[in-house]
């Protein structure tokens, strides 16, 4: 089996994750409809297992792949030693809270793309969707170690 040039992948992803963007804006940061929503100024929160197929179908890349290569750089936030990136949460927009499959994903990988590749000249602002307030102390407790999503994260 080749070696996989993940840094190579990840550039790859933000280029898809760009131009399908520029293409169709709807796919971030609108609660129901998109992949991923920024919930705060360094993190997206992506419906999983969504976000994987989809970054996979815009850069042509398996999805195995994509979503070991977020992973192995950092894209994905994890918790170790288990290194799964999936976490049940409660989501919350509209005044309804879903309770759904996601991933945190660094914010800074989604913004890159926007602006190298989507056409965006700034990030994105933060959206409407909040983490569910029950939910709060199992994110912690993935983050562990890591900074957690700020306050304003959650509702």
């Amino acid at each position: 089996m080749p070696l996989i040039d993940y840094q190579d992948v990840v550039f790859r992803l933000q280029q898809g994750l760009g131009q399908a963007f520029a293409d169709t804006p709807w796919i971030l940061n609108l609660p129901g409809k998109s992949v991923a929503c920024k919930v705060d100024q360094y993190y997206y929160v992506a419906v999983m297992p969504a976000f994987i197929e989809k970054l996979a179908e815009w850069s042509n890349i398996a999805p195995a792949v994509v979503s070991e290569s977020l992973v192995r750089t950092g894209n994905f936030i994890t918790k170790a030693p288990e290194r799964d990136p999936q976490l049940s949460l409660g989501l919350t927009w509209d005044g309804k809270i879903y309770d759904l499959k996601a991933a945190f994903v660094d914010a800074d990988f989604i913004d890159r793309a926007l602006r190298f590749f989507g056409g965006m000249e700034s990030v994105l602002n933060v959206s409407e969707l909040r983490i569910a307030s029950a939910s709060r102390e199992s994110v912690e407790d993935f983050f562990e170690g890591k900074t957690p999503p700020q306050g304003l994260a959650y509702g």
